[in-house]
């Protein structure tokens, strides 16, 4: 048998069959004084509806004890593990587990970065459980030719949070709100959160998106062969996303997941996104 492991900082949908087991770690979650564990004790729902009334969330790593555990049973009932989490630049999720599985000395445990989260991270775990399936062996190489051959495009209403969160600095944060200022933002290569562009409008935002996917497409060769993932927080932003992929392929949608809490104490309650890239054959 063959495991998985991936943080909660990977938004991927209940319901897609998967060929291998795949076990989540708890991202730590701190609002309103209490700590909750990413999608345990603390659902996407609750945080999206504690922060639209004003509450300001920050996360943490996952449980040392945790991950600790999960790896090492994992180990004991696996031929092997692989552990895929969030962007090293983003979290320091991929440093603490690397070192508990250096300080445990399990031989059957790869750790790889996924260099991106959320849907583009959930993107990179079925990626690798597919070519495992072809190739019997998944490395970082591997990763790294997903992410550069996958898009995260994702629509920010409000900059407000990624200032909270420490993403941006305060001056860039009211230039943005006096502007009436929305980013379109993204992962890149290295892992790193990045804009795309900026827009003042959702309608603008949603044509430079599909812009954006329909580009890179194009630019990789696989403009009618590609997957879609979609994710987003608030209901009206599930409208907004399915806007987008109905002018995408949603022939290949692969899924529709909810923003996990970890996530939304970044982006905040109102963004919505998708992940294109090649075709997912799991």
């Amino acid at each position: 048998m063959i495991t998985f492991i991936t943080d909660t900082g990977c938004d991927l949908r209940d319901d897609v069959k998967l060929p291998y087991e795949l076990k989540f770690l708890p991202l730590r979650v701190y609002v309103k004084g209490r700590e909750y564990e990413d999608k345990v004790t603390i659902s996407p729902k609750e945080l999206y509806d504690l922060e639209l009334q004003g509450e300001v969330a920050s996360t943490s790593l996952p449980k040392p004890e945790v991950i600790e555990k999960t790896i090492e049973d994992a180990s004991k009932n696996s031929e092997h593990v692989y552990v895929i989490t969030i962007s090293s630049k983003l979290s320091n999720t991929h440093d603490l587990i690397l070192s508990i599985v250096n300080n445990i000395n399990v031989k059957n445990v790869t750790v790889l970065d996924s260099k991106t989260a959320s849907i583009k991270q959930a993107y990179v775990v079925l990626k690798a459980m597919e070519v495992l399936t072809k190739k019997g062996t998944i490395t970082q190489v591997d990763i790294n030719r997903f992410v550069e051959n996958s898009l995260l495009v994702f629509f920010v209403p409000t900059l407000e949070y990624l200032y909270r969160g420490g993403r941006i600095g305060k001056a860039k944060a009211l230039f943005g709100k006096l502007l009436s200022i929305k980013p379109i933002l993204t992962t890149d290569d290295e892992g790193e959160v990045n804009t795309l562009g900026t827009v003042r409008s959702l309608d603008m935002g949603l044509t430079t998106m599909t812009n954006l996917a329909k580009n890179f497409a194009k630019t990789k060769g696989f403009a009618n062969h590609y997957s879609l993932m979609g994710g987003h927080t608030i209901e009206t932003m599930r409208v907004n996303m399915d806007r987008l992929i109905s002018v995408l392929d949603s022939k290949e949608l692969v899924g529709i997941s909810t923003i996990g809490a970890a996530i939304s104490a970044h982006v905040g309650p109102e963004a919505f996104g998708i992940v294109i890239g090649e075709k997912i054959d799991i």
